[in-house]
């Protein structure tokens, strides 16, 4: 009985090591994306992401009122 208990607490202590050293490993990749996140924030701020060239409004041209029937022309020059 004595041999199960000091196996098993022998397993356990091996396992708590594992998770030890798993929470320290995302501890550190927390930080590192805590770092990349607030440099995405200054970048943001800054206006550098949103260089991109703004969409000028287009002038679509507007149909005349529908009078019951419509030609295969008039739908072509207005697409």
């Amino acid at each position: 009985m004595n041999k199960l208990v000091e196996s098993t607490m022998k397993k356990l202590a091996e396992r708590d090591e594992n998770l030890e050293d798993m929470v320290l490993a995302m501890k550190k990749e927390i930080d590192k994306l805590k770092g990349e996140l607030t440099i995405y924030k200054v970048a943001l701020s800054n206006g550098m992401l949103s260089s991109m060239p703004k969409q000028q409004a287009m002038d679509v041209p507007k149909l005349e009122k529908f009078k019951g029937a419509r030609s295969a022309r008039d739908v072509d020059n207005f697409l």
